[in-house]
């Protein structure tokens, strides 16, 4: 901003001077010194020689000034101009410091001849650093809920929560002490029952953050955990003749379960229920449920509708008891499965009897039947590890690293251009890329270059960078010890950052290498979200 008003100053007075040479009303006075002491001694020497010099300085700022616009014109761009960043370095790897007082922005194409090369990662990292307004170490995200006060200090972004009426929040629950806080809803009950709880009718009733059981909320709130469920418990001996278990006690479900539970005993698969639906075996309310469960062979994991990524304790006590999981509810259950065989899933009454012949063919063949338990040895599948992996960091962590993010987007976005990439004087350009994992808030750096810019290589970049950094996957210390792995890095996902976990683990796609090179090149500086497995 200083060049720019000292730029001004000196226009200001070249336009002085041609009014007064030309007889204008208001001379500088020191021009009208010059003028006064040409008078008094005709057209003398010093009178000529003054004059002469002042001249000579207005061409030359006039050259200089052209020159600037020759400079400044489109033939003569870079990636982003120099006076963009905060720091501006006065000399970048040999380069000569350029100081020019305008107003006008600098764009270089191409290094001076003999200068050092100064397209790296050390110069991009420099040059594209934004320096934030806020810094969440002084500042944590501060979140207002009535029924959870805590100070989340293990997030991997300070986090607070208070309760009502504590501060200017960012994030709240309905409260409306902060007009500007983002509106959070959190549950987990089905849609089906609560349809607040549905995405589209969330946002459109002005919620900020959903926190659902849904993979596609902003921030899922599920029911799996590696803490809460020994999931890789091995299975024990069963002992129970009757082929299935259920706890069920809401008679009201959403959906046909208590129909199909009425028909499978009519097809051959005699079912013990606990609960109070259908009850044929008393007792069932002082029984350690997850206990009973390892003794049947089959239990009925059944939920109350059919919602996409409504799965409760129900799935997940059965996979704990090793009692091959019989589902009805969620249409998209295998995306939850340990193994492709590890269940039998029952969509509506019409599947009921071929889902009654598979559970019987199980159950009078050993060898089969243990097949469906084999990733209990063999350990689940990669897609498994990376969906329960995402609960290794608490939800409300997730919600304050949600809330960080959009702020620090929304600074970058009005944040000076930054180069994000720079070509080099014998044609190869360096791509500037930030990697973090999934769970984490802090970006790292990763550079590329353009001619290697493929997804097996950005794969390894990612993998190096992180290596090097002796990063430990977030749920390294979370899993049970026998599915840990040894120390190197498997990427399962990478994808954009902003994405939902439904886009990220399901659905996402660069579009191969050509997708890669052209997502890399329409956004400067791409933020990315690793998942390892």
């Amino acid at each position: 901003m200083k060049g720019d008003r000292d730029t001004g100053r000196f226009r200001r007075d070249d336009a002085a001077f041609e009014r007064d040479v030309e007889g204008g009303e208001r001379p500088t006075p020191g021009l009208l010194g010059l003028r006064s002491l040409a008078s008094s001694s005709g057209r003398g020497w010093w009178s000529k020689t003054v004059l002469w010099a002042v001249f000579a300085v207005v061409l030359i700022e006039c050259a200089f000034i052209v020159r600037l616009d020759i400079l400044n014109s489109p033939s003569s761009s870079y990636s982003s101009s120099l006076d963009s960043h905060p720091e501006n370095p006065n000399k970048i790897s040999g380069q000569e410091e350029l100081t020019i007082k305008t107003n006008k922005t600098i764009r270089i194409d191409k290094l001076p001849t003999g200068t050092d090369d100064v397209c790296s990662a050390e110069w991009l990292e420099k040059v594209d650093k934004v320096t934030y307004s806020r810094d969440f170490k002084k500042k944590p995200v501060l979140v207002v809920s009535g029924n959870e006060v805590e100070n989340w200090d293990k997030c991997s972004v300070p986090c607070v929560f208070k309760a009502h009426g504590e501060g200017q929040a960012d994030a709240e629950f309905g409260y409306g002490d902060s007009p500007s806080a983002l509106l959070v809803l959190r549950s987990m009950e089905s849609s089906a029952y609560f349809p607040e709880n549905d995405i589209v009718w969330a946002r459109s009733n002005g919620v900020g953050v959903v926190m659902t059981t849904s993979l596609s909320s902003d921030v899922p709130e599920g029911y799996f955990s590696w803490a809460e469920y020994k999931i890789t418990d091995a299975p024990k001996p069963k002992t129970k003749p009757t082929l299935g278990a259920a706890f069920i006690s809401n008679c009201g479900a959403h959906n046909d379960r208590l129909t199909i539970m009425r028909m499978l005993p009519n097809e051959g698969v005699r079912i013990d229920s606990y609960g109070s639906c259908e009850q044929n075996v008393l007792g069932g309310r002082a029984l350690n449920k997850l206990e009973t469960l390892r003794e049947y062979k089959f239990s009925l994991a059944f939920e109350n509708s059919n919602v996409e990524d409504y799965v409760t304790e129900k799935f997940f006590q059965s996979l704990v008891a090793g009692s091959v999981p019989i589902v009805t509810g969620p249409p998209n259950i295998y995306d939850f499965a340990p193994a492709s065989n590890s269940l039998v899933y029952i969509k509506d009454v019409s599947e009921v009897k071929a889902a009654a012949s598979r559970i019987k063919y199980l159950a009078e063949n050993e060898t089969a039947y243990n097949e469906t338990l084999q990733w209990k040895f063999n350990g689940p599948s990669d897609s498994f590890l990376a969906l329960v992996d995402m609960a290794a960091e608490h939800s409300s962590c997730r919600l304050c690293i949600f809330v960080a993010t959009k702020s620090r987007l929304k600074e970058e976005a009005a944040a000076p251009k930054r180069p994000c990439k720079c070509t080099s004087k014998s044609g190869s350009t360096l791509y500037h890329l930030y990697v973090r994992e999934r769970g984490r808030f802090e970006m790292e750096s990763v550079f590329i270059e353009g001619s290697k810019l493929s997804l097996a290589h950005l794969k390894q970049v990612v993998v190096d960078k992180f290596t090097a950094l002796k990063h430990g996957p977030i749920w390294k210390t979370e899993r049970p010890g026998v599915i840990r792995g040894n120390s190197d890095l498997r990427i399962y996902k990478i994808y954009p950052v902003g994405l939902t976990q439904r886009e990220a683990l399901y659905t996402w796609d660069f579009g191969g290498d050509k997708g890669l090179k052209a997502m890399v090149q329409k956004q400067p500086c791409l933020q990315l979200e690793v998942v390892f497995v």
